[in-house]
């Protein structure tokens, strides 16, 4: 009998260890299932997370356009825009701008700002509501003349907001017949 109770106990630690690698193989198998799981929904919740991303940019562009629309009507809308000729004679610096006498916007440009002018660029400088009738427009442009020499230069315009959308341009225009450069402010 002794024989068959060491056998009867070793067919029990054989039949328990199997008990045992089988209950760690289903955990083994339950916790890969759960990481599984776990990274579907991490991926499917970085899906919606980039989808509301993209509906929030295209939220916040159409708010944006309400916005200037409530704020800048077209009946009564002015902007003003800079452009540079060449730029042989004149490297533009800054730009003052007073609207009836009162300053309303000043800009003070980089390199990269001034070659995207230079290439043919246009900024828009300021956009404002004005009442209809006379206003004027003062522009001052500071930077390097001709010779390297500090220029500043002023330039005006006296003109009737009348409905609808108004435009101006500030425009620095090479003049080579006299070398130097001509600060034009025209109406669109």
């Amino acid at each position: 009998m002794g024989v068959n109770k060491a056998f009867f106990c070793c067919l029990l630690l054989f039949a328990t260890s199997l008990s045992q690698a089988e209950k760690i193989e289903f955990a083994a198998e339950q916790r890969k299932q759960t990481a599984q799981q776990a990274l579907d929904t991490v991926k499917d919740l970085s899906r919606e997370i980039q989808q509301l991303k993209t509906n929030i940019v295209g939220l916040n562009k159409d708010l944006r356009l309400m916005e200037e629309e409530l704020l800048f009507p077209s009946s009564s809308q002015v902007s003003v825009f800079v452009s540079l000729d060449i730029g042989q004679f004149f490297k533009l610096e800054s730009i003052k701008v007073k609207l009836d006498g009162k300053q309303v916007v000043s800009h003070i440009y980089s390199d990269k700002q001034r070659n995207a002018l230079a290439r043919g660029g246009v900024q828009r400088l300021y956009l404002t509501n004005l009442n209809l009738g006379e206003h004027t427009l003062s522009a001052f442009f500071t930077g390097i003349g001709p010779n390297g020499r500090p220029y500043k230069r002023a330039s005006e315009l006296n003109f009737t907001k009348q409905k609808g959308s108004h435009y101006i341009e500030l425009a620095v225009v090479d003049d080579f017949s006299k070398q130097e450069p001509t600060f034009i402010i025209k109406q669109w």
